[in-house]
């Protein structure tokens, strides 16, 4: 176990040497971080040539920007690095319908000119209550306010929603929360929590997922492994859950083992640290024994996605390029990169691209995760125009 925390710890020298690589001729960033003795590349079978690495990288990224930064901006970055999706916030669109819809119609649009072979996900958060991006009236009440209704009342609810998201142009919704809230202490979930029961909790989580779906939109199970029973908020820093893996799996497990049976299409992974679900000291979106339950504990075939590598939780640590690697390298598919400056972002993507030639990232496990995302991208996002490529003579 030494052995392969050395390991894990060994892959922020490698990630740092990534990221200088990277930033050459780009503003220093400031950021703390600790040399240790670098792991050896992976070793992975012969790789098939017909796997397009640019392409499999991308699409296993989410950008974002700030509500200042335009089309011209965010254009040339969709282009040039195969995006998979986009996650907008209300600064981005003004909080309207109309407004989402117009990204999404130039997104579709440029899938088309582009020859993409798959759609770019338009991503946002419209949980319920004050967490809606969307300020419209399909918008649901908080969670905690919905479960008073029971799981019949929720899917109705989120049914609602999912439609309106979908006549928005709307993908992919980041929710349900399945966080059972335990601790009072807690500053980041309140009312995004359905409860402080996983007997209340779990059913209705799935009652979520179904509605959603049945509005046409996916939907995404979060903040696994749980955030409900720490206290704090990894936006601000990284909290801990102190409890045991017996009480995880009756209090927080349920609620996701319930999403992921209702047939949720992702799972979000957090910056928690869980000390009684691994031994490697890292946030559970970092280590590859927390992440690794979704396969193996609760039988998850979706996508595994991060949440925003710029928490201030995580970015006070690793730098955005660093935190792509790990991510990656911990078994998560997708990641929400979230710093809004897409400059800042195309050098993550540049790592990870690194990260993979070198070696440092397995070759054919990114390509299984892009499978994941493309079939994701398949099933939810809009259809768009095939390109005409030019006639040949």
């Amino acid at each position: 176990m030494r052995g392969q925390t050395l390991s894990q710890l060994g892959l922020v020298l490698v990630v740092i040497l990534l990221s200088a690589l990277v930033s050459i001729g780009q503003p220093s960033r400031p950021r703390v971080a600790v040399a240790v003795a670098a792991p050896s590349p992976v070793s992975e079978p012969p790789v098939d040539q017909s796997w397009d690495l640019d392409a499999d990288i991308g699409a296993l990224m989410v950008i974002s920007w700030k509500g200042t930064i335009g089309w011209p901006t965010v254009r040339p970055l969709l282009l040039a690095n195969h995006i998979g999706g986009v996650l907008l916030f209300t600064p981005n669109f003004g909080g309207s319908p109309a407004g989402v819809r117009a990204w999404s119609d130039q997104l579709q649009t440029l899938a088309s000119e582009a020859c993409q072979e798959h759609p770019t996900l338009v991503m946002l958060d419209e949980e319920g209550g004050e967490v809606a991006n969307v300020k419209a009236s399909f918008a649901p009440p908080w969670p905690v306010v919905m479960a008073s209704g029971g799981p019949a009342r929720v899917r109705q609810l989120e049914g609602i929603n999912g439609s309106g998201l979908r006549s928005a142009g709307v993908d992919l919704n980041l929710a349900p929360v399945a966080d059972v809230r335990t601790n009072q202490a807690d500053a980041i979930i309140g009312g995004r929590s359905f409860g402080a029961s996983p007997a209340l909790v779990a059913p209705l989580v799935g009652a979520a997922v179904q509605g959603l779906h049945d509005g046409g939109v996916g939907a995404t199970l979060k903040h696994f492994p749980g955030l409900g029973g720490a206290a704090g908020d990894p936006h601000v820093a990284i909290p801990t859950d102190s409890e045991s893996e017996p009480t995880w799996e009756k209090v927080q497990m349920p609620g996701f083992q319930t999403g992921v049976a209702a047939g949720a299409d992702a799972v979000m992974v957090t910056a928690v640290y869980v000390p009684g679900l691994s031994r490697d000291r890292l946030p559970a979106m970092f280590s590859a024994q927390v992440v690794s339950r979704l396969r193996s504990q609760l039988g998850f075939e979706g996508v595994i996605m991060s949440d925003s590598l710029s928490m201030g939780g995580i970015g006070a640590r690793w730098s955005l390029p660093q935190a792509s690697v790990m991510a990656l390298a911990a078994g998560n598919d997708m990641l929400l990169l979230g710093s809004a400056d897409p400059s800042y972002e195309a050098q993550a993507i540049a790592a990870v691209r690194v990260a993979a030639l070198s070696g440092h990232l397995d070759r054919t496990k990114l390509h299984e995760s892009a499978v994941r995302v493309n079939a994701m991208r398949d099933r939810w996002g809009r259809r768009f125009a095939p390109c005409r490529l030019p006639a040949t003579t």
